[in-house]
């Protein structure tokens, strides 16, 4: 019903009108933030020029004004306010009834995105060693951009970064086995809208490990891809017992039989950047050597054992054969290789061996000492290995026998590059290479 009267003259007044269109400048728009409301459609009616806009926020007036815009506020929390406007007539009671058409001012704020691909460059590193965290840099939410991010460690706070940062330097524990998950959130410019935590990351913190590989075989050894340090010993394969001497009866026995020398042992320590991890070494265990054939030889010498070019050890010559001359002085033993030891040689005996004069036993084939501990016998001089360096055969007496010991009985383990003696078959035995690859140094 449109509102009018008549004035004493007889001038017709008529109600405005209300606007026909309401537009709002932004929308979905962030919290408490400032959007321009305008509208189109209001006319005065006759008599009764526009005074004025009433601006309503649902239902209820928010403010007046005489342009036809304001500048409204959006919700301080996801939701809606609707707007509408009625116009004010010049003459009091002559307003527009309220307007048919609205405008809805939504405030639309999600919280940012999770990082994703949240990774170490290394996952096991030594006590206290370190590796960079890394994360994709985040998605962030509808009118919440990514202000920065919060590494979370074991759960707890750790540190925050800048929103261009993607990567830390992190520390892994002091105590063997122990390790730090590592999470990431991506913070929100709008409080309270952060990301949930991502996958974590676990870094993992190890005591010093070895790993010990003993090579019994010719062939090819594979160096570990993870390999830190590399430490290689080598013991060359023992020398065969040489023979007795001629025996010109029970007058004149035979000189004893020579003990064979021990193989060389020899070590090398490479820290990284003095080998190539992964890298397969052709290898070579010195076998041992045979006693002699026949009367009055020498032993067979031992053969070599290299690693690759990196390390060889010598074998142990092989022992010298017994004497059965007037000379009253024995033969020598064989010479081990550098560092090893030396057979003892064959004794002689002027008279048969009932007149009680039996011959001597020799001397050792060479001057070298045995190690001064025990632990100086087994590679790497760990005794756990279970494996050990022999030592020179022991020679026979002037009638062809005598204790042809291969070492030190008391030490344990197996035996490696022992020169022949005399109460075994001779030989010499064969060599052996250790390695002990090392990690988290």
């Amino acid at each position: 019903m449109t509102m009018c009267y008549s004035t004493g003259g007889g001038a017709l007044v008529t109600a405005c009108t209300a606007p026909t269109q309401l537009t709002l400048g932004a929308n979905d728009v962030g919290f408490s933030q400032s959007v321009t409301l305008s509208w189109t459609g209001a006319q005065g009616g006759a008599g009764n020029p526009i005074a004025g806009y009433e601006v309503y926020r649902d239902g209820a007036l928010l403010q007046t004004v005489q342009a036809a815009s304001l500048d409204v506020q959006s919700p301080a929390q996801n939701g809606s306010y609707v707007f509408t406007v009625r116009t004010k007539g010049a003459i009091p009671g002559f307003d527009s009834p309220m307007s048919s058409a609205s405008a809805v001012l939504t405030s639309r704020v999600t919280a940012c995105a999770a990082p994703a691909n949240v990774r170490l460059s290394a996952y096991d590193v030594k006590l206290g060693g370190t590796a960079t965290l890394s994360w994709d840099a985040a998605a962030g939410g509808a009118n919440n951009p990514v202000a920065g991010y919060e590494i979370l460690r074991g759960g707890a706070a750790f540190t925050t970064v800048a929103a261009g940062v993607t990567s830390l330097i992190v520390t892994a524990p002091a105590a063997d086995g122990a390790g730090y998950a590592f999470t990431v959130r991506a913070l929100g410019t709008v409080a309270g809208l952060d990301s949930a935590a991502s996958a974590a990351a676990t870094l993992t913190a190890h005591a010093p490990q070895y790993t010990d590989t003993f090579i019994t075989q010719s062939g090819g050894y594979t160096i570990p891809w993870w390999a830190e340090s590399l430490r290689v010993c080598c013991i060359g394969g023992g020398g065969g017992r040489g023979a007795p001497g001629y025996n010109y009866g029970t007058t004149y026995p035979g000189g004893g039989f020579g003990g064979g020398g021990t193989g060389e042992k020899a070590e090398l320590t490479l820290g990284a950047g003095q080998f190539t991890p992964g890298e397969t070494v052709q290898v070579t265990v010195g076998g041992g050597g045979i006693a002699a054939p026949t009367s009055f030889e020498a032993g067979r010498a031992g053969g070599a054992t290299s690693f690759g070019a990196l390390l060889t050890a010598r074998g142990g010559l092989g022992g010298s054969p017994g004497d059965a001359s007037s000379n009253s002085s024995a033969p020598n033993g064989g010479a081990g290789g550098a560092g090893g030891i030396g057979g003892a040689g064959g004794g002689w005996s002027r008279y048969g061996p009932n007149s009680g004069n039996i011959g001597s036993q020799g001397a050792n084939g060479e001057s070298w000492s045995l190690p001064a501990s025990d632990a100086a016998y087994y590679p790497f001089s760990d005794p756990s290995t279970g494996r050990r360096l022999g030592t020179g055969g022991a020679g026979g007496t002037g009638v062809n026998t005598g204790n042809a010991q291969t070492g030190n009985t008391s030490l344990q383990g197996t035996r490696y590059g022992s020169g022949g003696g005399n109460n075994n078959d001779g030989n010499g035995t064969d060599g052996l290479i250790a390695v002990r690859v090392g990690r988290y140094l």
